[in-house]
């Protein structure tokens, strides 16, 4: 009780503590009247855009910026918080990631320069049944606050940029390919090792720009930023030899060449399934010896994973010499093998096994694109390994930070690591991490089928959710809501257990429960799925650590979407005497009066079972 107690006023601290961060930024901002706020957004390259927004300005004008990618809620009051009455630009990066995400930050400040560089698919699930136009009206909010006097920087090529345009109030400076285009993008090459340049062409003069970047997709956030500059006062002659110095955002197409002449391109802070063939077409014109592509998880993958991976397999081959998957779903993209000798498409499903792989197979001359989520899988352990041997392979760890800034990648010598035993700032930002063995750091998740709403309660189908309902209510659980449904921290037989609830109906709990493991770091091993069975009689209850579906839709998508079957899970006969024939005539009707009587000794029953086998 004391742990969920506990937990639920660490919530209402956290909220709290936004809350009066934002009353403090907002008075704070009472002393920066002289300061222009620049606001940034966009599905894509938010991060670069601020970065080169910030490069270009502060070599004129004293300039405060968003630290690193923190675009969430808080992050923005924080950042208006750091920005003194010293400064001339506040050059903001401002995340849409859910729906009213933009609502306090537009309530906090008024940009006098607003940014939006694309509207994609990013974060779609977060917006149900809002899709990609729920996403561009959320992100349009920054347009909408901009005043009269105001101006707007926009890309022209992107149909729902531009409707949102026609609601802006302030002057408009749109960059893109559109022979309409203020700075009008006319070629744009990108052919590693040699840097990202750009021809345009503004007010009838023809521009060159030579950036530090590389790749062409990163384009349109050196448009966006010369739109800044001029919004800001420059001209484009003070603006352009400024680029010549960017260097890339951490994870966003950034190189790293080793001594032993392999060159990696870690692109792995996200990988939506909506930009992958932009780095493929960066890999396709680079030159190098040899091309090896990794790539990890695939945001964006909904519903049944194995054609997906397995098609996008197949498309990246003509693209590299050497595929490398990594991860829970990698033996999906196995499947596209020309045939069992084929060993220019490997899998692996951790990143340990990547790692020894790519040890013994990259050579000098060889160019590496890493492809993947941060949050997910950490690809950047693959480049850290070789400069220096690290210890943390945890799979998921949960930590949505790269990872050369962790204190735990070598924490079995940290004290003769330079630079992590005397940065406290650094562990500060960072979970305390107990001593035990990777397997007893995991927190196991037990998710119980049913369907959600009071048409459902009590039907056979639901006992999945009655389990959970039980378990919480003996051990005075606190159920709280999660993106992709509702959660309940209880003690267990000693152990921190987390109960999960899709907010999905049974059949595509799948998704729901794969989002939720990625969110937790628990990976589907340590997962329970407690459901119906018709196929056992009630009143007995079997245990079953791997194996299929056996017919039950809810479970076979779960299996789908975790890419395995290896997944523990807790089958309750439900079939009553009588009933007969086929699954569906049976699920959705409600107990019998006699079951009824006998329902709290089965559910009792199942919660005995999993407190006797755990731990995990």
């Amino acid at each position: 009780m004391l742990r969920n107690y506990k937990e639920l006023y660490e919530d209402i601290k956290w909220k709290t503590w936004v809350a009066s961060t934002y009353f403090r930024a907002r008075l704070h901002l009472l002393r920066l009247r002289r300061v222009s706020f620049i606001g940034i957004t966009g599905s894509a390259g938010k991060t670069t855009t601020k970065d080169l927004c910030y490069l270009i300005l502060s070599a004129f004008y004293p300039v405060a910026h968003t630290d690193k990618s923190f675009n969430v809620v808080k992050a923005v009051a924080d950042s208006v918080l750091a920005t003194g009455s010293q400064h001339r630009f506040s050059v903001l990066e401002i995340s849409g990631d859910k729906p009213g995400a933009m609502n306090l930050p537009m309530w906090l400040l008024e940009p006098r320069i607003a940014v939006l560089t694309n509207i994609g698919n990013d974060h779609f699930r977060s917006f149900k049944g809002g899709g990609i136009e729920g996403i561009a009206r959320e992100k349009a909010k920054l347009i909408a606050a901009l005043p009269k006097s105001g101006i707007a920087v926009l890309n022209i090529d992107d149909p729902r940029v531009k409707e949102i345009g026609n609601c802006c109030k302030g002057r408009i400076i749109w960059v893109g390919k559109h022979e309409d285009a203020t700075i009008r993008l006319l070629d744009v090459t990108s052919r590693y090792p040699q840097p990202l340049t750009l021809t345009i062409e503004y007010e009838r003069m023809v521009y060159k720009v030579i950036t530090g970047l590389h790749g062409t997709h990163l384009a349109m956030s050196v448009l966006c930023a010369l739109g800044v500059a001029l919004a800001a006062g420059l001209t484009l002659e003070q603006a352009i030899p400024r680029l010549a110095l960017a260097l890339p955002s951490e994870g966003r197409m950034q190189p790293v060449v080793l001594e032993e002449g392999i060159t990696f391109i870690r692109d792995d802070f996200k990988a939506p399934a909506w930009s992958l063939q932009l780095p493929l077409d960066f890999l396709r014109e680079a030159t190098a010896s040899r091309k090896i592509i990794v790539v990890g998880s695939i945001s964006d993958f909904s519903g049944d994973n194995s054609d997906k991976y397995k098609q996008f397999a197949r498309q990246i081959r003509q693209y590299a010499d050497v595929v490398v998957f990594v991860g829970q779903n990698a033996h999906r993209a196995l499947r596209a093998r020309k045939d069992e000798q084929d060993q220019t498409l490997q899998g692996f499903p951790t990143m340990r096994e990547a790692a020894d792989y790519l040890r013994n197979t990259l050579k000098s001359g060889d160019l590496v694109l890493l492809k993947g989520s941060n949050k997910v899988d950490h690809l950047e352990r693959l480049v850290l390994d070789r400069q220096l041997p690290i210890h943390c392979w945890r799979e998921r760890c949960g930590f949505d930070r790269f990872c050369g800034a962790c204190p735990w990648l070598y924490h079995e010598e940290k004290s003769s690591i330079e630079g992590l035993a005397d940065s406290q700032k650094v562990i500060d930002n960072f979970p305390a991490m107990p001593s035990q063995q990777q397997a007893e750091l995991i927190v196991p998740v037990i998710v119980g089928l049913g369907n959600p709403g009071k048409d459902y309660q009590g039907t056979l189908h639901n006992i999945g959710y009655h389990v959970l309902d039980t378990l919480a209510s003996k051990h005075e659980g606190v159920w709280q809501t999660a993106p992709s449904g509702s959660f309940c921290d209880i003690s267990l037989a000693g152990k921190h257990v987390r109960l999960f609830k899709a907010d999905s109906y049974m059949n595509e709990t799948g998704p729901k429960l794969q989002q939720f493991l990625d969110s937790t770091g628990c990976p589907p091993s340590h997962c329970w799925i407690v459901y119906d069975d018709l196929d056992i009689e009630f009143g007995k209850v079997r245990f079953k650590s791997e194996g299929g579906d056996a017919g039950h839709r809810g479970v076979k998508s779960c299996l789908i979407a975790l890419g395995t079957n290896v997944v523990p899970r807790l089958r309750i006969g439900v079939r009553e005497t009588g009933q007969a024939g086929k699954a569906g005539q049976h699920v959705q009707t409600r107990f019998s009066g006699e079951a009824q009587l006998q329902l709290p000794g089965l559910i009792d029953e199942a919660i005995e079972v999993i407190s006797q086998r755990l731990p995990l």
